[in-house]
């Protein structure tokens, strides 16, 4: 997706909202606040660059201004918790759904409400705690019958992870695709970026979903993505590459940043996810939710 003038206006104020978590200075977040809008006009015409691309490189020169590893680490350790004691409620959710793929959908679109810092969206751990059955049951704006056959007509699966918080959502989804025959590849990022799930992240989602006991960390094969917004072509290994051009492999994108990146390339032949990819997000922002086709604020599960 290429960025639109709406995006612009977000990664500035997401520039401003991540400096205040990580900086105490105000002369330090204005050299961040310069050196990312430098970055923007000096790329912003460039073939194939997404909002996803912008924010990376945002995200890189926070670190190196704020001598901090993962600024976002104390968010994303918050978010954990509050997935962590959200875990029962998606269970039971699922338990007395009538169709199963529909509340695995449900459950995973819901997740990525855990989102901090887009402009024109409000997100907050109590709220979401106290209206999380709520949100489970809002409407889902899915091709089903695209959903449902992709999901029967493939064993494999490539499951792109997004946000810390939600990947212990995410584990319980890939718990169940495994319980019903999936063989599946699950893609972290490999180092910190944003608030998005590591491999660690994922390591403490698996132990942690209700069947632990069944070792869901053994029956995954983690490839992770890098340490990107979304998918980078550039930075992304050959073992993630192999599996993502492979057509046995059904994938499932989460969240915003996926879509941003892979919607940039998706149409190309060399990867033909044409016919194999469903992007699960809920579409925070206008521009992706225009992209989509769909209303601002919904869940979504997009079979390509």
């Amino acid at each position: 997706m290429k960025p639109k003038s709406d995006c612009i206006a977000c990664l500035i104020e997401r520039t401003k909202y991540e400096c205040d978590l990580a900086l105490d200075n105000d002369q330090d977040k204005l050299i961040v606040l310069k050196a990312v809008i430098a970055f923007l006009l000096e790329h912003l015409d460039e073939e194939r660059v997404s909002p996803a691309f912008f924010g990376t490189e945002r995200e890189r020169i926070l670190r190196r201004c704020s001598g901090s590893e993962d600024p976002h680490e104390a968010l994303k350790m918050r978010s954990n918790e509050v997935a962590k004691a959200l875990l029962p409620d998606a269970y039971d959710f699922y338990a007395t759904a009538a169709n199963k793929v529909e509340a695995l959908m449900r459950i995973a679109a819901a997740a990525n409400s855990m989102e901090y810092g887009v402009k024109g969206y409000s997100f907050d751990d109590k709220v979401f705690k106290d209206k999380f059955e709520h949100t489970l049951n809002e409407k889902l704006n899915w091709n089903a019958d695209l959903v449902m056959q992709a999901l029967k007509a493939r064993d494999k699966i490539l499951y792109l992870t997004d946000n810390a918080g939600e990947v212990f959502f995410d584990a319980f989804v890939i718990e169940k695709l495994i319980e019903s025959g999936k063989e599946v590849v699950v893609s972290p990022k490999s180092g910190p970026v944003l608030n998005d799930a590591t491999v660690k992240d994922l390591k403490e989602a698996a132990s942690s979903v209700h069947h632990s006991n069944s070792g869901l960390w053994e029956k995954i094969k983690v490839v992770p993505s890098g340490a990107c917004i979304g998918v980078s072509l550039e930075e992304a290994g050959e073992e993630f590459l192999d599996v993502f051009r492979d057509d046995r492999y059904l994938v499932i994108a989460k969240g915003m940043g996926n879509y941003e990146a892979i919607s940039e390339f998706v149409a190309e032949p060399e990867f033909g996810l044409i016919g194999r990819l469903i992007y699960v997000l809920r579409a925070k922002c206008v521009p992706i939710a225009s992209d989509l086709g769909v209303l601002k604020g919904e869940l979504v599960a997009k079979f390509v």
